[in-house]
């Protein structure tokens, strides 16, 4: 699954903005302060569900705009085309998938898409900061091995790469 598109309805400082043009492998970089953190806990959120009011995780909704929630469009691994809406709802809002044939989808679809995928999962292999970086030189080679491994599995053939090239070195 490639990410394509994010369109914001309302999510922290964010009100109705797009932020198309999502490429196969997406650096996201800037200053402090510049919603990097704000976008990756956007995407989490669309795809695993808004953090509830007792969860240590900080909810980001707009106190002065009632559109929370957002839309996430998808490119399938069979290159279908499939957008992602999570709005405000119960507590961690109201999923709705929509499919290029015009059909619907419910959370149970989207588990299927995401295909075992966990938020934690999600946040070890692709969100990642300078500490996480930081203790990649703590894992003893296996683990790492494994690390990448666990990433392979879920789609990300450049890590897969990453692990051939490391084994011919040894």
């Amino acid at each position: 699954m490639i990410i394509k598109q994010l369109d914001v309805y309302g999510y922290g400082k964010w009100r109705q903005i797009t932020f198309p043009t999502f490429g196969k492998t997406q650096l996201i970089y800037g200053p402090n302060e510049a919603g990097k953190s704000t976008m990756m806990a956007f995407i989490e959120a669309i795809l695993f569900g808004f953090p509830t009011n007792k969860s240590s995780e900080r909810r980001l909704e707009p106190k002065d705009y009632d559109g929370f929630g957002g839309r996430i469009t998808v490119a399938t691994d069979t290159n279908e085309i499939v957008m992602i809406e999570r709005k405000k709802g119960k507590a961690t809002g109201d999923v709705t998938l929509y499919f290029a044939d015009g059909s619907r989808g419910d959370e149970a679809d989207l588990v299927k898409l995401l295909q075992g995928m966990t938020k934690q999962m999600f946040k070890a292999i692709y969100s990642f900061d300078i500490h996480g970086l930081q203790n990649v030189q703590a894992l003893k080679e296996s683990d790492f091995n494994r690390y990448l491994l666990a990433a392979g599995t879920v789609g990300s053939d450049v890590l897969l790469r990453v692990d051939t090239q490391l084994q011919k070195k040894t």
